[in-house]
């Protein structure tokens, strides 16, 4: 029997601690174990697996512990990056902590900074995925040892890792392309040189665990409460429809990518040819991942009173108050509703030290302890339709009354962004986003105009968990309306249809009838910009369009509003640009690190070092 040689110097470690809200991830055996003791009962086995949904688990926001990760190579700042919405048009990091993110608005993404500057679980990505070719290697001798670890048991938990192994491989190659297939397990001191597999092997690979989890039958489609977070069968689908369109996108579905491999190697950045049919296998995934989910208990939050909430009535303004109660806002905000598919469940409740809030929440708002706060830049702003679906228009001339064009916005508009005159916190009830505004300087820090509000609770300034979530039921129906769009030539019904389901449940109106498949394609974008907003999607999504380097998304001028106030009703606004960001077309890849490169097994992505 082969043992890993990256496994045994790092079990005690690793299997030590495993903290999450919900009990299944705390269940660690709290004393050193060898890998004979792992697979000698199913109690271990669990604990095992724990670790391997710590390692193995990718997360939307970022927490303190998670820099002691990896064993091997520390992450350093863990949090200087901030989120992804910080590197593109969602957002702008105000404040200094957050250098690293302008590694990003400055062009400036080195092999030697990437891991800090975005992709901090690249070494801990490698643990997980060796723990995983452990357990598929060896979970089967445990009903030997162990009656009560049932064959249906043994078959769950290989589902699980194969769902967690395609997860895992789908983080990498939509910042890597190709990278290593690692499967095997090695023994202690042999040498192992794994080069890059092409992009079209690491689909197969992706696609091929999906499938075999989908096929599993012990692999359920929902958990207990006190298990919730572990992955299902419809996070499998998820992930299928996900890779396929990646697959079909611009980025991989052409042979000409934005910059070739240096020795013409491109099998490992993109796929060779351009094929149509690759948006068709796109959207019947969607299909099927949709017709899935509906038949096992996950659906869309739409509750018809509740499209276009009433703001809470505060003081004199009627828009002053906190986010209405509405459905965008719910579906975000409730923890395990219907429309949340996976959840990151690794973050210890209530602590302070490892919250990710102040990662992107105005000092200000929380009584200067705050790392920073993101403003939204007019650039994203924009993106917001006035409630009957005309585009909303910023002049740079201004206007002299601010507050009237943010109450004809997309209801979604309120239900995601702090702006003048509404609630932020319990130290900012009424957000003085102007300038000569109280508390503090919020002005000179709010570059954009408003700030980002989504995902934080509205209990004041009380440190929680924030409802950090990986997959949601709506992001299927715009990719299927995507992917159908570009499969046909043109929108069919179903892409109308799927569209103008996520577009009524905020009460706004349909798409237009007889859009071109240009006119459908910018639409759709715009749509998943607005409803998936800050949800890690708009950073991977301007990537795989190749629309990066377009004017106002990760290059060129950003801009934001100057808010003066006239009274407490009136608030009067012009234009201004506070930054010009660089995007160069090497960044539509990440470089592998460069202690990687170095050891002779990868090939570098063009345009790095």
């Amino acid at each position: 029997m082969k043992k890993t040689a990256f496994f045994l110097p790092f079990v005690a470690a690793l299997l030590c601690t495993a903290s999450c809200k919900k009990s299944y991830l705390d269940k660690a055996p709290g004393v050193d174990i060898t890998e004979n003791t792992v697979f000698s009962s199913r109690v271990n086995l669990e604990s095992f697996m724990a670790t391997i949904y710590k390692y193995g688990m990718h997360s939307l926001f970022r927490y303190a512990d998670q820099q002691n990760f990896s064993t091997t190579v520390s992450v350093g700042q863990y949090d200087a990056a901030g989120p992804t919405g910080m590197m593109c048009d969602e957002g702008d990091a105000s404040e200094v902590p957050y250098y690293l993110t302008d590694n990003w608005n400055t062009g400036n993404i080195l092999s030697t900074n990437i891991v800090a500057s975005e992709d901090y679980r690249y070494y801990i990505r490698w643990i997980a995925l060796r723990q995983m070719a452990l357990v598929l290697s060896r979970a089967k001798e445990v009903p030997a040892l162990d009656p009560t670890a049932t064959t249906s048991y043994i078959n769950q938990v290989t589902g699980e890792v194969k769902v967690l192994r395609a997860m895992n491989y789908l983080e990498m190659i939509k910042r890597y392309g190709g990278v290593p297939i690692v499967t095997e397990t090695y023994a202690p001191g042999e040498f192992v040189k794994v080069p890059r597999a092409t992009l079209q092997e690491c689909i197969d690979f992706i696609l091929k665990d999906c499938q075999e989890a989908i096929e599993n039958p012990d692999l359920p489609a929902s958990y207990s409460v006190a298990q919730t977070g572990r992955v299902t069968k419809a996070v499998a689908y998820v992930v299928k429809a996900k890779t396929l369109l990646l697959a079909a996108s611009p980025q991989f579905n052409t042979a000409t990518p934005p910059l070739s491999m240096p020795d013409g190697d491109n099998k490992l950045i993109c796929l060779g040819n351009y094929d149509i049919g690759r948006w068709q296998k796109a959207a019947d995934a969607a299909t099927e991942a949709i017709n899935y989910v509906q038949l096992n208990g996950y659906s869309m939050i739409d509750d018809v009173t509740k499209r276009d909430p009433s703001d809470t009535v505060s003081t004199v303004p009627t828009w002053v108050g906190k986010a209405p109660d509405g459905n965008y806002k719910n579906a975000w905000l409730t923890f395990d509703n219907t429309e949340i598919i996976l959840s990151y469940k690794g973050a210890a409740p209530n602590n302070s030290s490892n919250d990710p809030i102040r990662l992107f929440k105005p000092t200000f708002a929380d009584g200067g302890t705050s790392r920073s706060g993101s403003s939204v830049p007019l650039n994203f702003l924009r993106k917001y339709e006035k409630k009957d679906g005309t585009p909303q228009t910023w002049p740079s001339t201004g206007g002299a009354d601010l507050l009237s064009k943010f109450l004809e916005l997309d209801p979604r508009f309120k239900q995601t962004i702090c702006y003048t005159n509404s609630y932020y916190g319990a130290a900012d009830p009424k957000a003085a986003i102007y300038q000569g505004g109280t508390p503090g300087n919020v002005y000179a820090t709010c570059k954009g105009g408003t700030w980002m509000r989504k995902f934080l609770p509205y209990g004041g300034n009380v440190r929680t968990n924030v409802n950090d979530i990986l997959y949601r039921v709506n992001e299927l129906y715009l990719y299927r309306a995507e992917a159908l769009n570009e499969a046909n030539g043109a929108p069919p019904a179903q892409a109308y249809a799927d569209v103008n389901k996520i577009r009524n449940r905020s009460a706004m109106p349909n798409l237009p009838a007889g859009l071109t498949q240009a006119q459908f394609r910018d639409r759709v974008r715009n749509e998943s910009a607005i409803e998936l907003a800050w949800e890690d999607h708009r950073f991977w999504d301007i990537r795989r369009w190749l629309i990066a380097e377009d004017p106002g998304v990760m290059s060129g001028a950003f801009e934001g509003l100057k808010i003066t106030k006239t009274t407490d009703r009136l608030f009067s606004w012009s234009t201004y640009t506070f930054e010009t960001r660089t995007f160069n077309k090497n960044m539509y890849l990440h470089p592998f690190p460069q202690p990687e490169v170095l050891k002779g097994n990868l090939k570098q992505n063009p345009g790095y070092f």
